[in-house]
């Protein structure tokens, strides 16, 4: 089948597919809570789970099954939606492609490539819990923790979708990355909640079972709605107290209606310049009649996000104080339709502390960089890379040198380094080589 339905339905299925998704109450969650979130360790709930390890006892909270499905028919039940209705085409590209690598795991399925497989699930629980693990090649304790959320559709499957990115900046930082994956729907608290809920425990897993300090510096980096959740998060915990530094990468909190009209202009962007992944130019897809009909279709049932942008902006206001505030640096591209980092910033005008902001040449997905070359990829995962390479051995997706500035800024960042704009840097790295073309 062909790949065009990439460009036209990233965000168009990942959004209206969620009308089945029911909201839940924003208000009762944001308590301050008492103690560290992080470092606690004994549920207090009724009934609590105490989980053995390491010889400790430990807090497990809030943990819904999250299952990863493909579309191959196995994974699917009356209370999960497949993936076609949460994601479309793309993400059962990537779920048929998670699922054939998994089988081509030679250690006992702990690992996808460079990635660790955790399994946090509790003793009388059968539905995996799922984070992803990457460490630092050496083998060396690692020097801080990122904690990474995606952006929807892309961002339940983060080992894939944004691998090349955090593998490069873990191996600039020497850090280990926990990619907490998530399905996409309405509830935006609720994926926060389970979110959360599943860094704390791999945390808990990462110091028992592999020998980390409990002192690590952690860092919270997320990407378009990932940096939502992130900030859903740490308002409804206070874990912001224990993180060292906060990312929002392409900050977004756009309403349901707004997200469908905005990613007109998004999809029509990714059909330019990607043929070799079989959705280039050559497609046509009616896009205006779509997202039109799409945004009615929201419009007139009166669907909307939990929480709402204003309640979110409520929240930030909030929950984000002057010290939290000087942590959190926000990544803003150059030619990004669907990014909210100004109204990030109104919600603290007239206020003395901001938080920092990166400017940078690229796009929404400038994390996101899918480069595959067949021949590293295991024989029974090959040919559904095949498909999505369009049968190309080797293919990318993305802008390597948006990326690689991308990089570069958020490593600065976690060092301590002031914020800078480096869309000049790439204007003059252009002129740079139209010069030496004309020479």
């Amino acid at each position: 089948a062909t790949w065009i339905t990439f460009t036209t339905m990233l965000f168009f299925f990942s959004v209206f597919s969620c009308i089945c998704c029911s909201a839940s109450s924003v208000s009762a969650a944001f308590v301050s809570p008492s103690t560290s979130y992080l470092t606690a360790r004994y549920r207090t709930s009724a009934g609590a789970q105490k989980v053995g390890g390491g010889g400790r006892k430990h807090d497990r909270l809030l943990r819904p099954s999250t299952r990863l499905k493909s579309d191959d028919g196995d994974d699917a039940d009356e209370n999960n939606s497949p993936p076609r209705a949460i994601g479309g085409e793309l993400v059962s590209a990537l779920a048929r492609l998670d699922k054939k690598w998994e089988l081509a795991r030679a250690d006992g399925g702990k690992k996808i490539g460079d990635w660790n497989i955790l399994d946090l699930k509790g003793e009388d629980e059968t539905s995996p819990e799922i984070v992803y693990l990457l460490e630092p090649t050496s083998g060396a304790v690692p020097s801080c923790v990122i904690f990474f959320l995606g952006g929807a559709v892309l961002g339940q499957f983060p080992h894939i979708s944004y691998s090349v990115f955090l593998q490069r900046v873990a191996a600039r930082m020497n850090a280990s990355v926990l990619a907490i994956p998530y399905e996409v729907n309405l509830d935006h608290l609720g994926i926060a909640q389970r979110a959360v809920s599943r860094m704390k425990n791999a945390v808990i897993e990462c110091e028992d079972s592999r020998g980390y300090p409990p002192e690590l510096p952690k860092y919270a980096i997320g990407h378009s709605l990932g940096a939502k959740l992130h900030g859903i998060g740490i308002a409804a915990t206070g874990m912001g107290e224990e993180l060292s530094g906060v990312g929002f990468v392409s900050y977004n909190n756009f309403g349901f209606a707004e997200t469908i009209s905005m990613a007109r202009s998004f999809a029509k962007e990714l059909q330019v310049g990607n043929d070799s992944f079989g959705f280039g130019a050559g497609s046509t897809v009616p896009f205006d009649a779509l997202f039109d009909l799409a945004g009615m279709a929201v419009s007139a049932v009166g669907l909307e996000f939990t929480p709402s942008p204003s309640e979110m902006d409520r929240i930030v206001k909030t929950k984000f104080d002057g010290e939290l505030l000087k942590k959190t640096r926000m990544f803003q591209f150059e030619d990004d339709d669907l990014d909210s980092t100004k109204s990030f910033f109104e919600c603290f005008e007239g206020d003395r502390e901001t938080p920092s902001l990166s400017y940078l040449p690229g796009t929404h997905l400038t994390p996101v960089f899918l480069q595959f070359g067949l021949d590293d990829i295991p024989d029974e995962a090959k040919d559904v890379a095949s498909q999505v390479t369009g049968g190309f051995k080797n293919a990318s997706f993305g802008d390597e040198e948006a990326l690689g500035l991308l990089v570069e800024e958020v490593s600065d960042w976690m060092l301590g380094r002031n914020p800078k704009d480096r869309r000049a840097a790439r204007k003059q790295i252009a002129g740079t080589i139209d010069a030496e073309i004309e020479e």
